[in-house]
């Protein structure tokens, strides 16, 4: 049994064979001639809202062959509602489907889960601490538009403190080496200092600054992310800083011509709709990996 809780617990090795696979889930997609997950019940639960995490998943399952039992607001429409535990949750959950992927807005709720779980559980996002499956198929973006993991200069623009892309991409793109991060944020929303301690003690190449102009033309990837309203206790705090950077189309002008633009979405008003027509804009590419890598990382974690 393999629990997927962490982009941290990943080595090189499994990333490589996961990153490898893809080309295979997506050939599964175009001919449905294997279905190598036949017979396996995958369970999506689902505490927080959701587009692209819960239907890739549900889609990537029953591409492979599974079949699905799904919630889609847990916090309202399970015994979560009724005051149960994430633990009972999870154990009744153990006895219907062979692999569990969960979101919930507590972190550290996938990590209560697997403590308990008979089966595998697949963290699909825990408050603003990981996303491992978000990171994976992050890490197959830019290695399929740059064709490389390293050497590369990277800057991620907006929510760095609340992001759980970043802190899940970060560790896999770390085990490449020779890459430069630039975390670009208001000061109220940059990188805290438990993230900071993970990037020095890893002798990681950073800055963190407050504007985005100077740093476009030097960048490969520049990973936009929406300032997350559900993350803020005190709505004046979200309204003071939700559009502190937003790109428009001169800001892309000053990129390089191969650099990419990614984000998770949902986007907000944070990208002009106008940039989707750049080839640069690799957003939705982004979100149709997605459904390949939760595929080639469903087949990992019950092979």
């Amino acid at each position: 049994m393999k629990h997927i809780l962490n982009a941290k617990q990943f080595n090189k090795v499994d990333v490589e064979k996961i990153l490898n696979s893809v080309p295979k889930m997506k050939e599964i997609c175009e001919t449905n001639k294997e279905r190598p997950l036949e017979g396996k019940i995958v369970a999506c639960v689902f505490f927080e809202p959701s587009t692209r995490t819960r239907l890739s998943f549900e889609t990537a399952a029953l591409r492979l062959g599974a079949q699905v039992i799904s919630a889609e607001d847990a916090s309202h429409n399970s015994s979560s509602h009724k005051g149960e535990t994430i633990e009972d949750t999870t154990r009744t959950l153990s006895c219907y489907a062979d692999i569990i992927v969960m979101r919930h807005h507590i972190v550290g709720a996938a990590e209560m889960a697997a403590k308990v779980a008979t089966k595998s559980i697949v963290n699909a996002g825990d408050g603003a601490n990981q996303h491992p499956s978000q990171g994976l198929l992050d890490l197959y973006t830019i290695q399929k538009e740059h064709g490389k993991l390293s050497g590369l200069s990277i800057a991620f623009v907006g929510d760095v403190l609340n992001s759980r892309t970043i802190h899940s991409l970060i560790p896999l793109l770390v085990l490449y080496g020779g890459n430069k991060f630039y975390f670009i944020s208001p000061k109220e929303l940059m990188i805290d200092s438990e993230f900071r301690n993970y990037l020095v003690d890893n002798k990681v190449d950073f800055e963190e600054i407050n504007e985005l102009d100077g740093v476009l033309p030097q960048v490969d990837v520049l990973y936009m992310t929406r300032v997350q309203k559900e993350r803020f206790s005190n709505l004046a705090d979200y309204e003071k800083v939700k559009d502190s950077f937003l790109l428009k189309k001169e800001h892309v002008e000053k990129l390089k011509s191969d650099a990419i633009i990614m984000h998770p979405l949902p986007r907000v008003n944070e990208i002009e709709p106008e940039i989707d027509q750049d080839s640069r804009a690799a957003y939705f590419r982004q979100a149709q990996n997605g459904l390949y890598v939760r595929m080639a990382l469903l087949v990992h974690t019950l092979e």
